[in-house]
């Protein structure tokens, strides 16, 4: 599938003061572990390390809703939300471009 046409999020999460080293490990599991993402990365703001936002390219739309009523997310959700301090935001997006290219 051409980059282009994977389904995409971007994700912020803010952990309760404290909490952000969990939240972290567990969406960093969560990604390793669904199978369903082409590319992700986990970022950590520099002035406040309690916020995640993360950029996740799915394989296909069905990889995407594969995952998203998969066991394993329901499960992760649950656990990430007791960490979180506000609701998390996700916009949903498609990628343009990226470095490394694929191979065409």
């Amino acid at each position: 599938m051409a980059l282009q046409n994977q389904p995409a999020y971007i994700i912020k999460m803010r952990a309760k003061p404290g909490n952000g080293d969990k939240l972290f490990e567990l969406a960093t599991i969560g990604m390793e572990k669904s199978g369903a993402s082409d590319r992700f990365i986990i970022l950590r703001e520099d002035d406040d390390p309690d916020v995640l936002w993360n950029v996740e390219v799915f394989r296909s739309i069905e990889a995407k809703e594969s995952y998203e009523t998969s066991a394993l997310a329901d499960e992760l959700r649950d656990e990430i939300i007791d960490l979180l301090a506000e609701p998390p935001m996700r916009i949903p997006v498609h990628p343009y471009s990226a470095l490394p290219l694929d191979p065409a």
